[in-house]
């Protein structure tokens, strides 16, 4: 009983964002029908950049799902991380980003809170990334000092930090401020997900955070408890695809150790009236799985081929 009343809690304090524009708008789903398949009943804040009606009404039938439209822009939607976070339609205490290409392992309810309000869950890189170099982190601290007005002389970390899965409590919506601020500032107005190797700003939304988490006097301290890796139990964790293409558009060799998991959260969604079995993406159906199995191989290519063809031939 007891136990009941903590997970109870934590599902009280804790609402799970996430967004993306109509490419990630099945990545949304799947997501937050891995939440709802596991027993988590957390509220789930999306932010919809330019989705179909019908995908918005789909994902908002899952239950407790809040959209918010994003306005068009060429700007990465990652680069909206920060205004999700604290956004007015979320009303726990704790907020979870969760990035629209991962899926939950698992009931992982326990892991969607912090243990200390001053600090922020996120997973810090191992081994350090080759762009965290004394002149990168100098470019950090100088334009952490511009925009915020002090900074710290020496990085508080040794390695940067990976943006796909955060927790933080709302007392920092300020930081989070900051970073959106910060993000302006320094990248690009229509940046992609990546910017050019050999500039600070590689990873984007990620190394602005990363900058700010660094040099930045009132940022919250990054936890030495991180566990939605599956460090604390390897059977309840966050999955993220990472690469391109999407479980949703193809299978890539990374991405198929969870096409157990994607199949049966695309079966839940079927068997739960959430979706049709035609409505769902081919590569998601388990009949497709021999034709995506011989493209695999091959599939980042094939997707980079097909995406430079609608860019130029519509």
């Amino acid at each position: 009983m007891a136990e009941t009343r903590l997970n109870e809690n934590r599902i009280a304090s804790t609402t799970v964002v996430t967004a993306g524009d109509s490419a990630y708008a099945w990545g949304a789903i799947m997501l937050v029908a891995s939440m709802r398949m596991s027993g988590m009943r957390h509220p789930v804040v999306v932010g919809a950049m330019e989705w179909p009606d019908e995908m918005k009404r789909r994902i908002v039938s899952l239950g407790d799902v809040s959209v918010v439209n994003l306005p068009a822009t060429r700007q990465c939607v990652a680069c909206q991380k920060p205004i999700m976070m604290a956004n007015d339609a979320v009303k726990t205490d704790w907020v979870c980003w969760a990035d629209a290409d991962g899926m939950f392992v698992g009931d992982c309810s326990e892991w969607l809170s912090g243990e200390d309000a001053d600090e922020i869950v996120i997973r810090k890189y191992s081994p350090v990334p080759p762009d965290f170099t004394p002149e990168n982190l100098e470019i950090w601290r100088r334009d952490v000092e511009r925009v915020c007005g002090r900074a710290l002389a020496k990085s508080r970390y040794d390695t940067r930090v990976n943006t796909a899965f955060i927790i933080v409590n709302r007392k920092w919506r300020p930081f989070l401020a900051r970073w959106k601020r910060q993000l302006d500032s320094v990248l690009p107005s229509d940046v992609g997900i990546i910017m050019q190797h050999g500039t600070a700003y590689f990873q984007t939304d990620e190394s602005v955070l990363a900058s700010l988490l660094c040099f930045d006097p009132e940022a919250p301290m990054v936890t030495e408890n991180y566990k939605a890796n599956g460090s604390a139990d390897p059977s309840r964790y966050f999955a993220h695809f990472a690469y391109n293409p999407k479980p949703w558009q193809m299978w890539n060799k990374y991405a198929t150790r969870w096409r157990d998991l994607a199949y049966s959260a695309a079966d839940w969604l079927v068997a739960g009236g959430f979706a049709k079995k035609s409505d769902i993406p081919h590569s998601l159906r388990r009949s497709w799985w021999p034709l995506y199995r011989c493209l695999t191989p091959a599939a980042p290519q094939i997707w980079r081929a097909m995406k430079l063809k609608r860019k130029y031939f519509g």
